[in-house]
């Protein structure tokens, strides 16, 4: 069950310290900013938003692991993302601003059909707590609106939505490798993630099935054992 709360002193001075440095400066009305600030407990397999949903908001990960989860072109579930602490994360279409919309409307955009999402102003995925988690949000339209008066607080959309776009593009490229060869990257890369999703969370973000993960995982374990008798 999602437990809500009042921001602490604690968080609202963290949360001032995150924001700020994503403006990379002061930012101006911080009080009006800091009034939106929640606090939510989530408990494993707790759903703070969903597909197909309006949802404005806007959340910060302090501790605990998330998933986000979308239905492929064959209608399966399958995991697009995890969160996990320090990640800042939001339905991306829903936050769209109007000239998004705008642009969509006049298909002044090749691909409009993947903008439908934004024009409507719902997520196209459902954000699950995997691991008790502690997230703080925050109320986008609040920020759009002091965007609009201060050009600090627009600074400080803008980094959010380039680090979220520099992130996607990263799992972008990753998804032209094998899964296997992306099973292998996460071992390296990120092992502690790897030990905290089960086998069967792993295998839907890698879209496999569960058997294929386990054949994938035999095989990285028989070359790691080789190349230790090398």
């Amino acid at each position: 069950m999602i437990r809500s709360g009042i921001a602490s002193a604690h968080v609202i001075r963290s949360m001032r310290l995150l924001m700020e440095a994503y403006a990379g400066s002061e930012l101006p009305e911080w009080e009006g900013f800091a009034r939106s600030l929640r606090s939510l407990r989530v408990d494993p397999g707790d759903v703070l938003f969903a597909a197909g949903e309006q949802h404005p908001f806007v959340y910060y990960v302090e501790s605990g692991l998330l998933k986000a989860q979308m239905l492929n072109s064959r209608g399966r579930p399958i995991i697009a993302f995890f969160s996990e602490e320090g990640d800042v994360l939001a339905s991306m279409p829903a936050l769209a601003p109007e000239g998004v919309r705008l642009v969509a409307r006049r298909h002044l955009h090749p691909r409009i059909e993947v903008l439908q999402a934004a024009v409507d102003g719902v997520s196209i995925h459902t954000l699950i707590a995997i691991q008790p988690s502690l997230v703080h949000r925050f109320d986008y339209r609040v920020v759009d609106q002091l965007a609009a008066r201060h050009v600090a607080w627009g600074r400080a959309c803008n980094s959010l939505s380039m680090m979220y776009a520099i992130t996607l593009q990263a799992d972008v490229a990753a998804l032209r490798n094998s899964p296997e060869q992306r099973y292998r990257n996460l071992l390296e890369s990120r092992p502690d993630l790897v030990d905290r999703v089960s086998k069967r969370d792993l295998a839907s973000f890698l879209n496999v099935t569960d058997v294929a993960l386990s054949r994938i995982a035999k095989r990285v374990l028989a070359d790691a054992s080789d190349d230790e008798d090398e």
